[in-house]
């Protein structure tokens, strides 16, 4: 998608260019391409900063169009549904709106607060709806061309990648917790009906919620709106609509930016070519006693805060390892304990930086567990460097608790078709959907042999049948436990004295 970018430095997403690959992707769909996925991050949440330098950049000669209401800002999400509604929906639902920073999960409304102290007008915000909720029908895009009214598609879910990847695992009790490692790592622990207040890198959010309009909206296709805000684009829907959240659910997120791009950049530096390489270079280590070695000189992989990493990077000691220029630094840390004056140990670097994802999924979950109390007793873990055995052995070693890898490979699109079905009525409820798509997922196992993925290249991973990889870790030896937990708080000290000395 081509970004728009100013002389200042900023760029966006243009929104059109947005839509017509959003359009494509479902040309391709439709045409048979099951093989047809976007996978890049895109940052869609709605973010106040944004709004805030619109309005500085353009000496606030939008504000008058703000208060005429001509003037609309949302999520992707928001952008999409109005493309494919014709201009007639302009909504998000409460799990997108819960983690733009600008919505109260306590009250479910946007904070006024908030809006008032970054000077953001509240009209030109969307309204905030059930994630499964009827939003209308598709008028625009490859799905929105029959002439026939009755057949339109009706829209009946919307959700957040995260909190979709979490309903997909499943997780629908207090203390239950998934841990998604994609590009980042997002860690989700369910509090239950009630949001938690919680700080310092975590904060509530919801995750789902079912609305039950006053009127059969599947089969009438009525928006339920006693206003004329489904009907003209620069309407702001009302909140207080005719429906009541059921099945209320919050989570407790936190999350950290950095997992497969230190994969990323470990083979940009060619440590390694592909991911089963990788995958073997680990249990090599594992063979050759790498550990040992690593913790007796005390070699690890520090990542740190954007802020305090640049800080520092003018007063470490050493030079860069000898791979590349400037190699030294990792995307958001660096390596201690190296001797640099020799051409450094693959192995020993693919090992420390794979290892600071498990360390860093610790430190997340020690974290929650003391603001929340909150201690799940097995960990669903998803995402492409969830594929990754030696990973998830050494994350439930150094937690101490069993990591199940479930056999679903898009987990977030499972949770928004989830979702949808139950706006639409095909399940009552969030937990009667997930019973049934485990219940499938656990025959479609049963009547297959299972693979082993450590011997195929996960740049192939998306034709493997994603029930062939479901796996439970269970916590090994009480030796290589103390061992793995040891080397873990030598680490997090080593972190927290690194970020004192900013």
């Amino acid at each position: 998608v081509p970004r728009l970018e100013g002389s200042d430095g900023a760029c966006e997403l243009d929104p059109e260019a947005v839509w017509e690959s959003f359009c494509k992707l479902l040309d391709e769909v439709l045409q048979g391409n099951t093989n047809a996925f976007v996978d890049n991050h895109v940052d869609a949440e709605i973010n106040p900063d944004r709004i805030n330098c619109i309005a500085c950049f353009t000496e606030n000669l939008l504000i008058d169009e703000c208060r005429k209401g001509l003037l609309c800002y949302g999520c992707l999400e928001t952008w999409l549904l109005w493309r494919l509604t014709g201009g007639k929906t302009f909504a998000t639902d409460v799990s997108c709106a819960s983690v733009t920073g600008m919505y109260d999960s306590f009250s479910r409304k946007w904070s006024r607060p908030i809006l008032a102290s970054l000077g953001i007008p509240a009209n030109i915000l969307p309204g905030v709806y059930p994630s499964s909720y009827y939003y209308g029908t598709v008028q625009n895009g490859p799905l929105g061309y029959s002439s026939n009214p009755s057949l339109s598609i009706p829209i009946t879910g919307i959700i957040g990648d995260a909190q979709a990847a979490t309903l997909t695992e499943n997780c629908l009790s207090p203390c239950q917790a998934k841990l998604t490692l994609g590009t980042g790592i997002f860690l989700n622990l369910l509090s239950g009906s009630k949001a938690l207040a919680v700080m310092n890198g975590f904060y509530p959010v919801i995750g789902w919620a079912s609305g039950h309009p006053y009127f059969d909206c599947i089969s009438t296709f009525y928006m339920g709106s006693t206003s004329s805000s489904s009907e003209s684009p620069s309407s702001v829907p009302s909140t207080s609509r005719s429906f009541h959240l059921g099945d209320l659910t919050y989570l407790v997120e936190g999350f950290y930016p950095h997992a497969g791009t230190l994969i990323d950049w470990l083979q940009s530096e060619n440590i390694f070519c592909t991911y089963s390489e990788l995958e073997e270079m680990l249990y090599s280590g594992d063979r050759l006693g790498l550990d040992e070695k690593a913790t007796r000189e005390n070699i690890f992989y520090i990542p740190l805060p954007r802020n305090t990493l640049k800080h520092h990077q003018n007063t470490l000691i050493g030079g860069p390892l000898k791979l590349n220029k400037n190699s030294f630094y990792g995307p958001d840390g660096f390596v201690i304990g190296l001797d640099y004056s020799k051409s450094a140990d693959k192995l020993l670097v693919a090992r420390i930086f794979i290892e600071s994802i498990a360390f860093c999924t610790k430190f997340m979950l020690e974290n929650c567990r003391k603001q929340t109390r909150i201690s799940p007793s097995i960990l669903y873990v998803n995402g492409n460097v969830a594929r990754s055995n030696w990973l998830l052995q050494r994350i439930s070693n150094v937690i101490g608790i069993p990591v199940e890898r479930r056999g679903l490979e898009e987990c977030s699109c499972m949770g928004a078709a989830i979702v949808a079905g139950v706006g639409a009525g095909l399940w009552p409820s969030f937990s009667a959907a997930t019973e049934a798509v485990h219940k499938r997922l656990q025959s479609e196992a049963n009547s297959l042999p299972s693979v082993d993925i450590n011997n195929t290249d996960l740049n192939n991973s998306k034709k493997l049948n994603s029930h062939k990889l479901y796996r439970r870790f269970m916590p090994e030896s009480s030796e290589i436990c103390i061992s793995i937990k040891k080397r873990y708080h030598i680490w997090s000290h080593i972190r927290a004295s690194y970020l004192r000395k900013k």
